[in-house]
């Protein structure tokens, strides 16, 4: 980001604005400048320009800390600022790049070998002084009161593996994280007298910089508020002095800490199975250790899943009557009499060849039969407000609590400005957190999710249709185990719903494995009403296509705090729908257990592999030890997972998706750039769009086409008019102006989504889950006389290191797969497109292929990846 708002409050704080008396602005100008200026890092708080990440963002302003960044100007809440949702982080991104803005005189730039070389920037480890339990830690953060102090120094990262820096602009160094950063960790930044400019001076710090890196003790500043900053920053240059780099050699150094993703879905995870281990517990006391019937009586405690017949009895009919297989093929079928699994089971020994042939691609469908189910999981977003409101804290922040003293804190319990939460707070954090009123005091609290507040708010409890399949034990020829039938649970993608996975039931059927799907948030049947447009009428809010709604209802641009939380929510179901596979209530025969919740693998396509990541990472992590919660593990155990077309860093890859991007582009232009704003207005526009009322342009035509459109609509005319706005050399200046948009919004975005992103999570999935990943990288002929093109949808590799299908296949340490292999391993396929999975119409034979070898690898239980047909199969 070029340009950080700063608040007056912190200004003050950091002593950059002052009445009264001297401050730094006034101090810089008895500096001497010399003859040709020097290319000096960018550090002038007062006139809101820092370079980012830093943490003296979270000096706080007014009467809360609760450890967050803090860059507004005020606190009106703003879900569609970017800079908003940043002020709920407790950190920065692990791993989307940042750059060094620098100030470069006429006729100057940085020189670009040394912003690419080992030694011009180095990184640190570090620990937080404030929250440090060392000696010295708590000594520090006694001296001195401020979220930026490094106590105690760690490892570096090393150049080349762990981060590169290359030269992005005359006056600019990008950092380019290679692996993520710890969560929850500081780092230590220096830029040291190695980077240099064009003319072979090196590059110094702000005129700012260099007066309060001045000795605090021989050249102390005026200002209390200015001897304080100075003290910020004399401990950044000690630290990194014990590291080899002298104070001269340091042109600039910044504290900054990650934030702590995975925190508040680790505490989800535990909440969830505590009260089943806690009434476990107290029956196997009563029961003299009777493990089955302590079980039993805890069961009540799980988000049971209740099953019953389905309205259709096999994937087939399901199809036939649902209108998943198009018009032509139910044509087809009936002149063939194939309309019921009796007859496609017949068909199997027709010796008329197109029944045969018919009959043969249809019966796996026949070989699912159906039930449906229902669970109740916890929904911690909002019912009502589901485009602009996300997870909030049960509890008050710890910290906050804590700095306000235990005296105020005493005084709020005594007048009983306690919320409904108080009980559960201090149960659920073993007393470490209360729910306070803290605007009793005249504290406006947030209640931000934080590594000292990770316990969600649950708003409401949902009932989830839960989608199941079992095998036909006629067609498959399996019989039932007496432990029930192995499961996949199965996520579907973006825009998609539930029942489109069934395309893979009949492979998994075959090989003995039941399914159970539910909707993501915002997709299918969890679709919900709310007036988008301000006309008073409620609009649908829908993700899946064919539901009134739209992508960016869940991919929500205008709020990438509900955005972040409809990722996570998404995890959270998974993570609630696999604790609820050990309490299935079978309605339909009460006496045999229908699925083995001790033996389930996963599958998830798209957004599906995307949450997948993430939930099953955490699945498979250990529940805590200390309080005994590891007892549990199995519940929540994940054998294997199948990932298709999965990506990493969503909040890039969006961003340099063929699919996704012009959506975004012109969402955002609209929204921001005010060229592009007349333009939609004006006359210009509708000539691109229409010759005549309802007659589309030739261009606008072939742009429907290629949509695969059958008519206009507002949203592809907008797109259409931003490629047609964006291509015009007259447009130029505008077009920068948007490009400058999207790059700080993608940084924001992906900063936002950190908590929920598989590139975070990555490297645990890799270490505890037998991992199989599919992807389309294309190459071979398509039916059209061209090549099939690579996944369209999500993005194999983007423009950064981190981002995309590939990056996330190597950060789960995954091997390319080409023939058949033991463990884990990703297998890149020549043909097909992001959907085919599910769908055979682009390659009948990349769909077969990829079906069977997920099935064979579930069946297998992680341990090999059956490769059949290699001339898909990148060799």
């Amino acid at each position: 980001m070029k340009k950080l708002l700063i608040s007056s409050a912190i200004a003050a704080v950091l002593g950059l604005t002052g009445c009264g008396g001297e401050t730094l602005k006034d101090t810089q100008e008895d500096v001497a400048t010399p003859a040709k200026p020097f290319s000096r890092i960018v550090f002038d708080p007062a006139e809101s320009n820092l370079n980012v990440p830093n943490d003296l963002t979270m000096i706080p302003d007014g009467n809360l800390f609760d450890f967050t960044i803090n860059i507004l100007a005020d606190n009106e809440v703003d879900p569609a600022d970017p800079q908003y949702a940043l002020g709920a982080l407790d950190g920065w991104s692990t791993n989307h790049p940042f750059v060094i803005n620098i100030d470069v005189p006429s006729g100057v730039e940085i020189d670009e070998l040394t912003a690419g070389a080992n030694g011009s920037v180095r990184i640190f480890e570090a620990q937080q002084a404030l929250i440090g339990e060392s000696a010295t830690c708590q000594a520090m953060a006694a001296q001195v009161q401020a979220p930026t102090i490094p106590c105690e120094m760690g490892a570096e990262l090393e150049f080349g593996v762990d981060f590169i820096t290359q030269k992005t602009g005359a006056g600019e160094i990008t950092v380019v994280p290679l692996k993520p950063l710890k969560p929850a960790q500081g780092y230590l930044m220096a830029v040291t007298d190695k980077l240099k400019d064009s003319d072979g001076r090196s590059v110094k710090g702000s005129t700012t910089w260099e007066l309060v890196k001045q000795d605090p003790v021989s050249k102390p500043l005026g200002s209390a508020d200015q001897k304080m900053l100075q003290g910020i920053v004399d401990t950044y240059l000690d630290a990194l002095d014990g590291e080899g780099l002298s104070r001269d050699s340091v042109s600039y150094a910044a504290y900054f800490t990650t934030q702590s993703a995975g925190e508040v879905l680790d505490t989800v995870k535990q909440l969830s199975i505590a009260p089943f281990a806690k009434a476990f517990a107290q029956a196997m006391a009563q029961t003299n250790g009777d493990v089955a019937a302590s079980q039993q009586a805890a069961a009540v405690y799980l988000p049971a899943i209740t099953v019953g017949d389905a309205a259709a009895p096999d994937v087939f009919t399901a199809f036939y009557a649902g209108g998943v297989f198009s018009a032509e093929q139910v044509a087809g079928l009936n002149q063939l009499g194939m309309t019921n699994c009796g007859a496609v089971v017949a068909g199997l020994q027709s010796s008329n060849p197109v029944v045969s042939a018919t009959a043969q691609q249809m019966v796996g469908y026949c070989a699912a039969s159906m039930k449906k189910g229902q669970i109740s999981l916890p929904y911690y977003l909002s019912s009502t407000n589901p485009l602009a409101d996300w997870w909030r804290s049960a509890c008050t922040n710890g910290f906050a609590a804590g700095s306000l003293g235990a005296e105020v804190v005493g005084n709020l319990i005594q007048a009983g400005a306690v919320g409904p939460n108080n009980d559960y707070c201090q149960v659920a954090s073993e007393g470490l957190l209360m729910d306070l009123d803290l605007s009793a005091i005249g504290i406006d609290d947030p209640r931000n999710l934080t590594k000292f507040s990770p316990i969600p708010q649950v708003n409401s409890y949902q009932t989830l249709d839960v989608q199941i399949t079992v095998p036909n034990s006629a067609i498959t020829g399996m019989q039932k185990p007496a432990t029930g039938w192995p499961v996949v649970i199965m996520q579907h993608g973006i825009t998609s719903k539930k029942e489109d996975m069934l395309a893979l039931t009949g492979a998994l059927s075959a090989a003995g494995y039941a399914t159970v799907a539910i909707d993501h948030p915002l997709h299918g049947s969890r679709g919900m009403m709310q007036d988008k447009d301000g006309d008073g009428t409620p609009d649908i809010v829908n993700a899946s296509d064919g539901f009134g709604g739209d992508a960016t209802d869940y991919l929500n641009l205008n709020s990438l705090l509900t955005a972040r939380d409809n990722l996570r929510q998404s995890e959270a179901d998974i993570m609630g729908l696999r604790l609820g596979l050990n309490a299935v209530i079978d309605t339909t025969n009460p006496t045999e257990r229908l699925l083995n919740g001790s033996d389930v693998s996963f599958v998830g396509h798209s957004l599906g592999a995307i949450a997948g990541t993430t939930a099953v990472a955490h699945l498979n992590t250990t529940l805590d030890e200390e309080s005994g919660l590891n007892a549990f593990n199995g519940m929540y155990h994940i054998k294997a997972a199948t990932l298709a077309n999965p990506g990493a860093a969503v909040g890039v890859f969006l961003f340099e998706s063929p699919t996704f991007t012009p959506l975004i582009k012109t969402g955002l232009a609209q929204s921001q750039i005010a060229e592009f704003q007349a333009y939609l207005a004006s006359a210009e526009f509708q000539q691109a769009l229409f010759d005549a009322p309802g007659q589309p342009t030739e261009g606008f035509m072939a742009f429907l086409q290629a949509q695969g459109a059958t008519a206009p609509t507002e949203q592809l005319a907008g797109i259409y008019g931003w490629l047609v706005f964006s291509a015009d050399p007259a447009n130029a200046a505008a077009v920068a102006k948007a490009n400058g948009l999207f790059s700080q919004f993608q940084f924001v975005a992906q900063t936002v989504l950190d908590s929920g992103d598989p590139v975070n999570f990555a490297s645990t999935i890799g270490a505890n889950t037998h991992v199989h990943m599919i992807e389309v990288v294309g190459g071979n002929p398509d039916s059209q006389g061209g090549t099939f093109p690579s996944d369209q949808v999500i993005p194999n590799t983007t423009s950064l290191p981190l981002a995309g299908t590939e990056p996330l296949a190597a950060l789960m340490g995954l091997p390319a797969v080409s023939t058949t292999t033991e463990g884990n391993g990703l297998v890149r396929f020549l043909e097909g497109t992001h959907s085919s999975l599910l769908d055979p119409g682009p390659s009948m034979a990349a769909t077969v292929e990829m079906q069977k070898q997920t099935a064979a690898f579930v069946a297998s239980g992680g341990a090999a990846i059956v490769v059949e047909n290699t001339a898909v199969v990148k060799q």
